[in-house]
């Protein structure tokens, strides 16, 4: 029977050498027992040490992953900022050059753009990184390059607005105005899209930007948002009335590179501009305007198309009348003018409602061609109203001609 008694040192030599072996070997299982445990205590501090070492570095990695890609971000950022900004500069270099080739130049001279996307700019100063005196630049056809589109409410047919172009993609947006409804059609004239008609009632002017579609309706007194993509109502803004943000049969309109868009607002005598989130920014114009019926926005200047008195005006970005209007009536060259655009050496186009065709004037107010004629045949307009000229100089006019609403130059 084992017992807690402490074991007596025998007396003879022989046995002590036994007792004091026991000992040593009952100290030594002892030690090993307490390494072991030690050592269990130790792979387990050291395991856990891992652990959290491996939970460090895979935070540390995450970290830097995010800080990485934060940085290439910034730089895409710094880059299209960059960007901008040499592109601005480039169409200051270009007005400059094109002031002093000028053989007479005037006071009211500006660089002008046809474009609203940053691509589309890109574009136009890579294909007119030369302009010479007042020359177009680019190749005008008397004869249209495309003529489609009857006058009616089917599917492939229109009663015209205002159109605007989207050059990366190769279509044409148009305000199909009494159908109210927009019409997609591609550059080779093939009809592609209706969206809004359960939204709009009287569609007007339009512009499409790189992600959106804006539209001005004028008899719902309301700027629209479409998302290009599926082209479903974003935001909207505005109802009848003079104050701020409120509108009375919007017209033409463009949206600048900053998102800011700018209302023909007719009846209320003054441009509105919105923010790129459609909030009233300000207005300008209403002390000189009367019927401002379009509106487009340069690199410097903001040029408005007055219908009642036959003249455009321009402001700074400011919003600061630069100098006094240009009477483009005078002489007879524009009796009725409705919409406008504007060409990369700076003449403007206008459709011109009354002698139904297009006028196409310097930036003084000169005549230096026409085009078209009334008729409902090929070249021929009835009531021409929205007008846009693509980068490359091909001019797209949308008209009542029952034959042929939309024709290409």
């Amino acid at each position: 029977m084992a017992t807690n008694q402490p074991i007596m040192a025998p007396d003879n030599e022989l046995a002590q050498f036994g007792y004091v072996a026991t000992q040593i070997m009952n100290t030594f299982d002892l030690l090993i027992k307490q390494l072991i445990v030690r050592r269990k205590a130790l792979l387990g501090k050291l395991r856990d040490m891992k652990e959290e070492y491996s939970s460090k570095a895979s935070n540390r990695k995450s970290a830097m992953e995010e800080l990485a890609n934060t940085q290439r971000h910034m730089g895409e950022l710094s880059l299209k900022v960059n960007e901008n900004k040499d592109l601005h500069q480039q169409a200051t270099d270009l007005y400059q050059q094109r002031t002093k080739q000028l053989e007479t130049p005037t006071k009211l001279q500006q660089p002008f753009f046809s474009c609203t996307t940053l691509s589309q700019l890109q574009t136009q100063i890579a294909e007119f990184g030369e302009v010479k005196k007042w020359e177009l630049g680019y190749s005008l056809k008397k004869e249209p390059i495309l003529a489609i589109g009857k006058e009616g409410i089917d599917n492939n047919e229109l009663y015209a607005g205002g159109l605007s172009l989207d050059e990366p993609n190769q279509l044409i947006y148009l305000a199909d105005c009494r159908n109210s409804r927009i019409q997609v059609v591609s550059f080779e004239g093939k009809f592609l899209i209706r969206f809004g008609q359960d939204i709009l009632k009287g569609p007007w002017g339009i512009a499409v930007t790189e992600d959106n579609v804006f539209i001005t309706d004028r008899e719902l007194h309301t700027l629209l948002q479409f998302n290009k993509k599926d082209y479903k109502l974003l935001k909207r803004t505005g109802n009848i009335g003079a104050g701020d943000g409120e509108l009375n049969e919007p017209q033409g309109l463009c949206v600048d590179w900053n998102g800011d868009v700018y209302v023909a607002d007719c009846y209320n005598n003054r441009v509105s501009i919105f923010s790129k989130a459609l909030e009233f920014v300000n207005c300008l114009g209403t002390h000189q305007l009367k019927y401002p019926g379009d509106v487009k926005v340069t690199p410097t200047s903001i040029v408005v198309l007055d219908q009642s008195p036959n003249c455009v005006h321009f402001y700074s970005r400011s919003g600061d009348l630069i100098n006094s209007c240009i009477t483009i009536g005078k002489d007879g060259v524009v009796h009725c003018p409705f919409f406008f655009c504007l060409d990369v050496a700076g003449n403007i186009l206008i459709t011109d409602l009354m002698r139904n065709n297009i006028k196409i004037l310097s930036p003084s107010g000169k005549l230096m061609e026409t085009i078209g004629r009334r008729g409902h045949g090929r070249g021929e307009f009835t009531n021409p109203y929205g007008i846009s000229i693509s980068a490359l100089g091909t001019i797209f006019v949308i008209s009542r001609n029952t034959n042929f609403c939309l024709q290409a130059f």
